[in-house]
């Protein structure tokens, strides 16, 4: 169970995962936009490994941190030893439309029985951040909550047919950085529905130092 302590929760979702969930994680399948599947762990190709776990495919929140990402974090701006790659939680079936109205230029993958989810203990809790706490970059521009549910609505409604594939909507992810010697780096688990880490920040993790430019 997830701490309820605030300096609780803060150790809880930077706390890095051990060697052995490390292990289980990277012999978990996930599939690509084709159905296509393959261990998280050959991912990794002697590179670093920067993921970012995204709730259910039609949440709107995830939808533009996915956006920024590939706005501010390009292909161009990568060191040349470090990838990034995205993991859904629903079917693969939605791929191709997610990865359309994200405009993301990283591939995006999907583990549907949400097998890594639990090894690496993500937090399922459908709340939003609280009031008075500051608004993440991300979001600084994606409406209010209101907005963004209805936005969600007509999403959905636009695309009936992935219905059953979108993933389980209480179901939030994070961010994990794997070094190329398979250890990991950097941990996050979002404690809300709009708590990935600042793009700044993942930039300055990554090496890039967008801060002074977001």
């Amino acid at each position: 169970m997830a701490p309820t302590d605030a300096s609780q929760q803060s150790t809880y979702a930077q706390a890095l995962p051990t060697s052995d969930e490390l292990k289980e994680a990277f012999q978990v399948e996930v599939y690509d936009r084709a159905g296509d599947k393959k261990a998280l762990g050959d991912l990794i190709q002697g590179k670093r490994l920067v993921l970012i776990f995204t709730r259910h495919f039609w949440c709107l929140n995830c939808q533009a941190y996915v956006r920024a990402i590939s706005e501010k974090i390009p292909h161009s701006k990568l060191p040349p030893n470090t990838q990034i790659k995205i993991i859904g939680n629903g079917s693969y079936q939605p791929i191709d439309t997610y990865a359309t109205t994200t405009s993301s230029v990283y591939p995006i993958y999907t583990d549907p029985i949400c097998r890594l989810h639990k090894i690496l203990k993500f937090k399922s809790a459908l709340k939003e951040q609280e009031d008075g706490e500051e608004k993440k970059d991300y979001m600084q521009n994606a409406g209010t909550p209101m907005s963004r549910i209805f936005g969600g609505i007509k999403g959905a409604l636009c695309n009936l047919q992935h219905t059953a594939y979108i993933g389980p909507k209480a179901l939030n992810g994070g961010e994990v950085i794997i070094a190329a010697d398979g250890t990991c780096e950097y941990m996050h688990r979002m404690q809300n529905t709009v708590d990935h880490t600042n793009v700044a920040e993942l930039a300055d993790l990554i090496g890039i130092g967008l801060k002074s430019n977001t």
